[in-house]
């Protein structure tokens, strides 16, 4: 009986505490259905992604406590800081409006300027029609944030103001959480700005696209 108590706490195999509902020891990767119930404390530190099922581990892991993968040698996922709150968002995403239409707008004299474009434009339209540079600042917005944020995880504002969007658990946002978002947030805005003002009372200051996507904003710790 007593050996049975200590493999619900600690590995058969090299005797590393379990961490709670772990799979595999992060110490020698062996399979163990146990878990302790002590609960490990955050690391201040950078902090190792699995490369099997991208889950964040303790950057003294060896092997990822849930799919048993061996885990790289050196911590690549940096320490974020605290939640970004409203106004420091709302002054990202002024940034991103601005960035995003001033293109659209660029876009549309280009599109102008051609003789062609607007003959074609002049007989599918009518005379009285003028090109919207709403749509086009949309577009690229969608193609720049979801670009941008998929690889470096801020968009040009975010990236301004020392933000960063991340998943739920700390780890990289996918191309498709990225595109997913970018929808979210205009929804979040057209609810007459509830979905933004929610961070207001979220205690990790999430917005409703936050909740949606799984996706925190966070200050992005100097290296």
């Amino acid at each position: 009986m007593q050996v049975q108590a200590q493999a619900e706490t600690t590995c058969l195999e090299c005797k590393s505490p379990i961490a709670p509902g772990a799979r595999f020891c992060s110490s020698c990767g062996v399979a163990t259905h146990a878990a302790a119930p002590a609960v490990m404390a955050p690391q201040p530190g950078a902090r190792k992604v699995c490369p099997g099922c991208s889950k964040i581990a303790d950057p003294a892991a060896q092997f990822c406590l849930r799919c048993g993968t061996k885990l790289p040698d050196k911590a690549t996922v940096p320490a974020f800081g605290e939640p970004a709150g409203l106004g420091v968002r709302a002054l990202a995403a002024f940034v991103d409006v601005v960035v995003h239409y001033s293109l659209g707008w660029w876009a549309v004299q280009r599109l102008a300027s051609s003789r062609m474009t607007m003959v074609t434009i002049h007989r599918a339209t009518g005379p009285s029609y003028e090109i919207p540079w709403l749509l086009p600042g949309l577009l690229i917005g969608l193609v720049c944030c979801t670009l941008m944020v998929g690889a470096w995880g801020a968009s040009f504002g975010k990236l301004l103001c020392g933000l960063r969007v991340v998943r739920g658990d700390g780890g990289r946002v996918t191309y498709g959480v990225s595109f997913t978002r970018y929808f979210a947030a205009i929804f979040s805005t057209l609810a007459l700005g509830l979905g933004d003002l929610w961070m207001l009372l979220s205690p990790r200051k999430k917005a409703w696209h936050d909740y949606l996507c799984d996706t925190r904003v966070v200050y992005k710790r100097p290296s």
